[in-house]
């Protein structure tokens, strides 16, 4: 549960104490006496601030060795503490459901003293003397009763409400932070600030063209054949028929249709041919007369040769996949991992957190993890790689290093000032390195507006029963105010012209 401590002074009094528990907005508040002087002793005061404290629905302790202090409280069932810290280890008591027994909670066939006393007075025999001195007695307790009233009403009617803005100048302060995964609360002496350290899985793919290159054959030569028959009867030769020229490493065609050589000897046929895969390119490009081998049975029947040059294999530049090619895909890949990972832990973060891109490293890579679209050797244009990784990235949380940046401005601000909180605003300077142990150091500055600390309780008291004018005059001659906004009083009601006399009556307000 949220606490705040409120440090009491020795002039402290209960007007003042309940103006600071005004500003409390905490589910616990821990009132902490003064070692010198002796304040709030009456049970009174302790009723008052409870009330109070109860009315903004937040539990009070108090921290103190009065002892008259201390009775007091017990019968309020406040809790009590010797010291700030035993507060955190001892638990508290709840507070009163109601400080005073009110007038409803009789029982409801308790008599009215009223109803008493005039069944009384009907029981008593009053002589005409004793009338008139009872009227005159009336009258004057009801004189003495308006009056009363009237006086009470001057007093306590009046109200007045103040705002004031004090002059204001900026400040502003830079400091250079150190994100650090180790601790785990802000170090504003040396400027370090807690970080977390999170990996995740990132998987990527990336493709570079090949640098490699071989001639590879890129088409088919062709031409024409004469079958000639060596039988008195005909020959049919079917398409796919294989023929090749002389040589250790023959070079070798098909026919690419069906062709009938007559019957007779030295009848003829002419044939397209085209060359085969294993003789692609231009070792398919042969001289006339160079074909005279037929594959198969039909060298029994039949003899060929081509009369004419074959012609058309041609050859290609083909790329081919190295080493070199192989490692520096894998470090564009790596690269790109680390790019690809940083969107993938944006959704990742929550409120004011944000990575320090330089901190984002891959920690971990397994081989089937790593696919290569060829391995080298392999005739291909373009090689694409498939990478995933463990990825760790180092997350701040720059409302940390706005504590830190503010710490340092407060450091600044002169005494008898403060900070308008309105004013504050942070800004983020550049990550300036990583170091090897993965902290990464960057800028922080914190500007604001600061403005003398104008005292609430000493405003109300010095300004209690005085006219508008002569407040004005004192506001602007005792406090430093902005001359471009003056004060601001308004009083009710305004016949009266004069500000309450009880300073509790006025309201003032600081604009920051």
């Amino acid at each position: 549960m949220k606490l705040q401590v409120i440090q009491l002074e020795p002039y402290d009094d209960v007007i003042s104490v309940r103006d600071r528990l005004s500003f409390v907005n905490t589910e616990r508040v821990l009132l902490v006496w003064p070692r010198a002087g002796s304040i709030l002793k009456r049970k009174l005061d302790l009723v008052l601030i409870q009330r109070e404290a109860a009315r903004r629905r937040t539990r009070l302790a108090l921290v103190t060795t009065d002892p008259d202090v201390i009775d007091h409280a017990a019968d309020l069932n406040i809790s009590t503490f010797e010291s700030v810290d035993a507060s955190h280890r001892t638990g508290w008591k709840k507070p009163l459901s109601k400080v005073f027994v009110d007038r409803s909670d009789r029982p409801d066939n308790a008599p009215d003293p009223y109803e008493l006393r005039l069944a009384a007075s009907r029981l008593q025999t009053l002589t005409p003397q004793q009338r008139q001195v009872r009227r005159a007695v009336r009258l004057v307790a009801a004189v003495v009763l308006a009056a009363a009233l009237f006086a009470v009403l001057y007093i306590v009617g009046p109200s007045a409400d103040i705002t004031l803005t004090p002059a204001q100048r900026q400040i502003s302060a830079t400091v250079r932070l150190v994100a650090d995964p180790t601790i785990s609360l802000v170090d504003v002496e040396n400027g370090h600030i807690p970080a977390a350290l999170v990996v995740i899985e990132v998987q990527t793919q990336a493709s570079i063209p090949t640098t490699g290159s071989k001639d590879v054959p890129s088409t088919l030569a062709s031409g024409t054949v004469v079958f000639t028959n060596q039988t008195g009867t005909p020959v049919f030769v079917p398409a796919g028929t294989v023929v090749s020229a002389i040589g250790t490493s023959p070079v070798r065609f098909r026919t690419v249709a069906d062709v009938t050589v007559e019957a007779g000897v030295n009848r003829t046929a002419e044939a397209t041919i085209e060359a085969m895969q294993d003789s692609a390119g231009p070792v398919g490009n042969i001289e006339p007369n160079l074909i005279i081998n037929i594959e198969g049975p039909l060298n029994q029947s039949l003899s060929v040769r081509n009369p004419e040059a074959t012609r058309g294999g041609t050859i290609r530049q083909q790329g081919i996949v190295t080493k070199a090619d192989v490692d520096n895909l894998l470090i564009l890949a790596r690269e790109k991992i680390k790019q690809t990972s940083l969107a993938e832990f944006n959704p990742r973060l929550t409120g004011t957190q944000f990575i320090a891109p330089d901190s984002i490293k891959i920690v971990e890579e397994r081989p089937e993890w790593t696919s290569y679209s060829a391995f080298v050797g392999d005739f291909a244009d373009s090689l694409t790689l498939t990478l995933r990784a463990r990825v760790q990235a180092l997350v701040i949380d720059e409302q940390l290093a706005r504590q830190a940046s503010l710490a340092s401005l407060a450091s600044r601000v002169p005494a008898g000032q403060q900070i308008a909180p309105d004013s504050v605003a942070f800004t983020r300077g550049a990550i300036q390195g990583t170091d090897a142990k993965g902290l990464v150091t960057f800028l922080m500055s914190a500007s604001a507006n600061v403005g003398i600390a104008i005292d609430a309780e000493r405003v109300r008291q010095r300004l209690a029963g005085v006219s508008v004018a002569d407040a004005m005059n004192i506001l602007q001659r005792e406090w430093l105010l902005d001359p471009r906004r003056p004060p601001q009083i308004q009083v009710s009601p305004t016949l009266l012209g004069r500000l309450p006399l009880l300073p509790v009556r006025i309201n003032v307000r600081v604009l920051g």
